[in-house]
C-alpha cells in the first residue's frame, strides 16, 4: 500500500492502477478505504484482463505492422 501512497507524490500521476488477483484487489480496496487521497485516485484492474488486453493489442500490432500501415522507426 504505501508504494501506492508513494505515487501521489509524482506530478505526473493523474491517476493510480492497481492490478492484482480479485481477492489482493479487495484486500487493496479496504485499506485505501482509509486512506482519502488514494480512494480517490485508485482504479482496480484485475491481471486476468490485463493480460487478455494484452494479448489483444500484441494482435493488432502484428496485424498492423503486417500491413505495412506503419513506417519502419515511427
Amino acid at each position: 500500500m504505501l508504494y501506492l501512497i508513494k505515487s501521489l507524490n509524482n506530478p505526473a500521476v493523474q491517476g493510480v492502477v492497481a492490478v492484482s488477483d480479485i481477492s489482493r484487489l479487495e484486500t487493496i480496496k479496504k485499506h485505501a478505504l482509509d486512506v482519502k487521497d488514494l480512494r480517490d485516485k485508485l482504479e482496480y484492474w484485475d491481471v486476468e484482463s490485463v493480460l487478455k488486453v494484452h494479448e489483444s493489442l500484441d494482435f493488432v500490432n502484428a496485424n498492423i505492422n503486417q500491413l505495412g500501415l506503419v513506417p519502419q522507426g515511427f
